[in-house]
């Protein structure tokens, strides 16, 4: 458990910084063209692992690796849907939490077996993970439904991702992994294709390039080395949860994953002077004493 636990928050971290560089780029940059970068730098970072990690093509890995890559391009597309249609302070939390959601019931569906302390600790888990990603609103916001069904599709596109991982043969090694992404990237390369011969995709994804929290805009060439930087970042993150779910529990991981935004958080407060909320603070407390738990059960 230790071990799995210890690789999921370092997914966990990972992920939350690449999402912090990724975030950066696409201030620049669109988003089609910064998540393709982001893509095309995770399977290089994956390839360059392939000589030192089990790999075995397996019928399992490619198929369930196939099933995570579609899912995780479904959540990732719906997730800056959701976000550039509704209040960020809403949004985000909500992502975060049903996409950790599904997987732990998943996991109690299919009988998963764990001490009841880790039980508690995931629910502590969900609970700190929702405050973490909750962002200060000044005003008053309303949710239209769209919004709100777009970010649960996110949420759970998310979650079968990490789902499918789980259900791959562990003796296929890395292999998932890079199936997974492999077919994110080729995904991207066709809508981005797809962006240069339709005008009105092409104004349809735009209105996914607003940022609302606002922030510095880096030049061109450093946008595009942060989508490559948090492309390495990504990868890596991918081959951690994945070694972490043959490791370990799939609700565990999950929800240990879900806390991404603490890194991200913490990266803006000390680099971009944003303010952390005594919610979010207390959010980061909670997902420590959590993750001590899981790793002792």
């Amino acid at each position: 458990m230790i071990v799995s636990v210890v690789l999921a928050l370092a997914g966990s971290l990972f992920y939350g910084v690449s999402d912090f560089f990724g975030g950066l780029s696409t201030r620049r940059l669109r988003v089609v063209p910064a998540t393709t970068i982001i893509h095309v730098f995770a399977t290089l970072a994956l390839f360059a692992a392939l000589p030192f990690v089990v790999v075995r093509w397996e019928a399992g890995a490619i198929v369930w690796g196939a099933v995570a890559g579609v899912s995780a391009i479904i959540g990732l597309l719906t997730f800056y849907a959701a976000l550039a249609d509704g209040p960020m302070s809403l949004v985000a939390p909500l992502i975060a939490v049903v996409g950790a959601v599904v997987p732990v019931a998943f996991a109690v569906i299919t009988g998963e077996q764990l001490p009841l302390q880790a039980w508690g600790a995931i629910v502590l888990a969900l609970v700190s993970a929702l405050l973490v990603s909750v962002t200060r609103s000044d005003a008053a916001v309303r949710v239209r439904p769209r919004t709100v069904v777009v970010a649960l599709i996110s949420g759970i596109s998310l979650g079968t991702a990490l789902i499918a991982l789980d259900q791959a043969p562990a003796s296929a090694g890395l292999a998932t992994a890079v199936v997974e992404i492999l077919v994110g990237l080729g995904a991207m390369l066709i809508v981005l294709a797809l962006t240069r011969l339709s005008a009105p995709l092409r104004r349809f994804l735009a209105q996914f390039d607003h940022q609302p929290e606002g922030g510095p805009v880096v030049s061109i060439a450093r946008a595009r080395l942060l989508a490559a930087a948090g492309g390495v970042l990504v990868g890596a993150s991918n081959a951690f949860i994945l070694f972490a779910l043959q490791l370990g529990s799939l609700a565990v991981v999950s929800v240990l994953v879900s806390l991404y935004p603490l890194a991200t958080i913490v990266l803006a407060r000390f680099t971009l002077h944003e303010r952390v909320s005594k919610v979010q603070l207390l959010g980061m407390g909670l997902a420590l004493v959590a993750s001590v738990i899981l790793a002792l059960s």
